[in-house]
């Protein structure tokens, strides 16, 4: 299966996004709490796929989209939000994002999300 990368300053989210990944999909999944940790990620494990949070402390989620998109053209990037802001999403897009979903998150939905860019 491929390989994940969750970016997300609240754990739980990191967790539920986690286990279900892993535990039901299979997949190897990586978590970071930061913009730090996760570009350790993307140089030594190569995910093909990043789920980042948008709103996170020190460093902004579309900021960590740049790097990660300067250090890794190839990871698919979808960002994840707790605010339906169609300017951030734009944004996002604009900078390399290939979809945005907002939080509460359907689990399924996403599924379908990563499935479809791993298969890309």
């Amino acid at each position: 299966m491929g390989k994940i990368l969750v970016v997300d300053d609240n754990e739980s989210i990191l967790h539920l996004i986690r286990d279900f990944f892993t535990d039901l999909k299979g997949h190897q999944v990586f978590i970071a709490s930061n913009a730090k940790e996760a570009m350790e990620i993307v140089t030594t494990e190569h995910p093909e796929v990043a789920l980042l949070d948008i709103m996170m402390p020190e460093v902004h989620g579309i900021e960590l989209l740049s790097m990660i998109k300067r250090a890794a053209p190839d990871v698919k990037v979808i960002m994840i939000t707790a605010v339906d802001d169609e300017s951030i999403a734009k944004e996002a897009m604009d900078k390399g994002a290939v979809d945005y979903v907002t939080k509460p998150l359907e689990l399924n939905y996403l599924d379908a999300l990563v499935t479809f860019q791993m298969l890309e």
